[in-house]
């Protein structure tokens, strides 16, 4: 089973080692889908747990516990494709692929390449993409 979650914490939470824990007690592969982390300023994660159902509800719960704020990714990008004009804007942008040109010279889009870092809803000029919302776990 996978999940994507939105991490949250303080400063005094930038110094713990919370991903080894995860890793090494609760038994869950996590893959770093997006990090704005500063020492002394707090953080945010998005991330995409890996593992049994009882191993992420586990790990949620010990976040939860230690004062990190978790919410899982219910979405994540909106596209309106219909009002795409294919100009490619977005494209530059993403280095994960997730958009990307067809052979026609249309855009694709493959969500599962897609790890939310929203550089696209800056790029695109029709104003076509916006950001996942969250649910608080």
């Amino acid at each position: 089973m996978k999940k994507r979650y939105a991490l949250r914490f303080s400063p005094t939470l930038v110094e713990l080692p919370l991903v080894g824990k995860l890793v090494r007690t609760y038994d869950v592969d996590i893959n770093i889908l997006n990090a704005d982390v500063a020492s002394g300023k707090g953080g945010k994660l998005i991330v995409e747990l890996s593992g049994t159902e009882k191993a992420i509800g586990d790990s949620v719960q010990w976040l939860l516990g230690v004062g990190v704020t978790v919410s899982e990714m219910v979405k994540e990008l909106i596209f309106e494709e219909a009002g795409c004009i294919n100009c490619g804007s977005c494209t530059a942008v993403c280095f994960s692929k997730a958009l990307s040109m067809d052979k026609d010279w249309h855009l694709a889009y493959d969500a599962s390449l897609c790890v939310v870092c929203g550089l696209c809803v800056h790029a695109c000029p029709m104003k076509l993409f916006a950001l996942s919302t969250e649910k608080e776990a």
